[in-house]
């Protein structure tokens, strides 16, 4: 299990407290939140890129990011996928995923990769520089590049922009079986279609604060059988009464 537990984050103006996140194996955890709400915090947190107040555990060991040997263990572990498409573009997908393969501790075999390529429809791309590709055939690349590596983990930074509904809804069925075979996986995602029915734990943010943190059991005993979108706007309803006051404010006639 990967415990990140932040007590104390400040940046600037900005300020994270009291923030424990537990991604367990076999689980899908979900973590919303509006733009500046803190998830990229969090996640620069979990990776070691930021420095915090708190402490950080995987699988009951204690991870320092100043120790080598803590930070290699942690790699091998948990795999990433930022939200910036970050890929060495003058390589072709099929030299990318070699110089994954090569890089990597413990990697899947050709056949699982083979399989990957075709889910994400990239075998008529293999041998394009990854620069000569569209955007979703680039983030296609990025994904299948993260899902090659045989990890415990798995973290996604907003994995569907840039995707095709087909590919929307692919990724959704690759991330419920992974989740079938172990693996514990963390969203982080503005797209609420894309969360809805297969997290198993919820966290939402606002403005450095959880708002909620609960099992899916634990929302339905609360909330009932709510949709996302209900829940996200039920839980931050202060904002959004006073959105709604300004809708109320808002006549064209009168602009």
């Amino acid at each position: 299990m990967i415990s990140l537990y932040i007590k104390h984050k400040k940046y600037n103006s900005f300020e994270l407290a009291d923030i424990p996140i537990n991604i367990k194996p076999g689980t899908i955890n979900l973590l919303l939140g509006h733009n500046g709400a803190g998830k990229t915090t969090i996640i620069k947190s979990l990776f070691g890129l930021t420095e915090f107040e708190g402490d950080l555990n995987l699988n009951n060991r204690k991870i320092s990011f100043e120790s080598l040997e803590d930070v290699d263990f942690f790699k091998s572990q948990i795999a990433y996928l930022p939200d910036n498409i970050s890929l060495l573009d003058y390589l072709t997908p099929t030299e990318y995923f070699q110089l994954i393969k090569y890089t990597s501790d413990s990697v899947t075999s050709d056949t699982y990769l083979n399989h990957l390529i075709q889910i994400f429809n990239l075998d008529k791309y293999l041998n394009v520089p990854i620069r000569n590709l569209s955007h979703g055939n680039k983030k296609k690349t990025q994904i299948v590049s993260q899902l090659s590596r045989k990890t415990n983990f798995m973290v996604f930074d907003e994995p569907t922009n840039g995707l095709d509904p087909d590919m929307i809804i692919t990724l959704k069925r690759v991330l419920e079986k992974l989740k079938a075979q172990g693996v514990g996986v963390l969203i982080s995602t503005h797209d609420l279609n894309f969360g809805k029915g297969i997290f198993d734990n919820i966290i939402i943010l606002r403005d450095g604060s959880i708002k909620l943190n609960n099992t899916k059991e634990e929302v339905k005993s609360k909330f009932g059988n709510i949709l996302l979108e209900d829940l996200y706007t039920q839980v931050n309803k202060d904002y959004y009464k006073y959105i709604e006051g300004l809708l109320d404010e808002l006549n064209i006639s009168s602009s």
